[in-house]
């Protein structure tokens, strides 16, 4: 035989074993993404009251391992004092996981799931939108497990999510419509909403010092409004007059103290007009430049 059949018949035999080869390291690479996964998802189930995440990069995180006297944290994952950090560098693996999991969990959509198709919806999803807040069918799966059994803590924790969230994208509209969808479900078996929305407004104040300009924020705390009572509304307008004055350049704000004493009209009185016309009188001579400020109370009186 001659030396070119002997390499003719040595490439087919590798060509026949690449597929193999390819396959079982696609099979590893899956089994490695899907370890990342479960170990994300444990972390986050064993501390519910996580309320900031980061995602590192690599030489960051691992200087946080360094310095770091928990013996707890793994090699790409740190949650010490309900803090979580993550590895930048597993990220894509990450989220293929969790994208792959939490499809193969709503792979029967059903109007009502089991408790355990529930339970896996929730668990994968919560691990997705961390990843990626702005998949709408993750928050629709979540949606729609919530709305088959009411359950007040889970409704609850759904709000501790979202802030979750936001703690690392103040501007995710996708995160702020899930807690409005959550909050009007609230209000209607919640007894104490004043003590809810007052945290709502906390959250906003803390969200709005995070990120300038948030635009998303205000308008979650004007949707607020109907909720409020006529000694919160007095409170938030105190409250946004002091903002207004340590953020001029804010439109956010001032528009805000514009729609407020508009939507509640018939609760806010004569003084009530007064204090606020003044006030932004105020920010004008002080703050000639703000223009925003003076365009609001122009249209405020033409309104009026």
């Amino acid at each position: 035989m001659s030396l070119s059949y002997w390499f003719e018949e040595s490439r087919k035999q590798q060509d026949q074993e690449r597929p193999r080869m390819e396959s079982k390291e696609a099979a590893a690479a899956a089994q490695a993404e899907e370890d990342l996964l479960r170990d994300f998802e444990r972390i986050l189930h064993d501390d519910p009251l996580i309320d900031e995440v980061g995602f590192l990069h690599p030489t960051q995180f691992h200087s946080l391992l360094v310095d770091s006297t928990d013996k707890s944290t793994s090699q790409y994952f740190w949650c010490v004092d309900h803090k979580l950090a993550v590895s930048s560098s597993i990220l894509p693996d990450l989220y293929r996981a969790a994208r792959r999991a939490h499809s193969n969990a709503t792979l029967n959509p059903s109007s009502s799931p089991s408790a355990s198709d529930a339970a896996l919806i929730m668990t994968h999803s919560k691990a997705l939108l961390i990843l990626c807040a702005d998949l709408l069918t993750a928050w629709n799966s979540r949606k729609m497990v919530l709305s088959t059994n009411f359950n007040l803590s889970h409704l609850k924790d759904e709000l501790r999510l979202c802030a979750l969230i936001l703690s690392y994208s103040p501007k995710n509209e996708s995160t702020w419509s899930h807690r409005r969808w959550v909050i009007k479900n609230l209000a209607q078996h919640l007894q104490d909403m004043p003590e809810l929305i007052d945290k709502e407004s906390l959250l906003v104040k803390d969200m709005a010092e995070k990120s300038k300009m948030n635009y998303r924020a205000w308008r979650h705390r004007c949707w607020l409004i109907p909720y409020m009572k006529t000694k919160q509304v007095l409170d938030e307008l105190n409250k946004s007059k002091k903002w207004a004055e340590l953020h001029v350049a804010d439109n956010c704000s001032f528009h805000y103290r514009r729609v407020r004493p508009l939507l509640i009209s018939l609760a806010c009185t004569v003084a009530c007009w007064y204090y606020y016309f003044k006030a932004n009188l105020y920010l004008i001579q002080c703050y000639v430049i703000s223009t925003a400020c003076l365009c609001i109370t122009l249209q405020s009186f033409s309104i009026t």
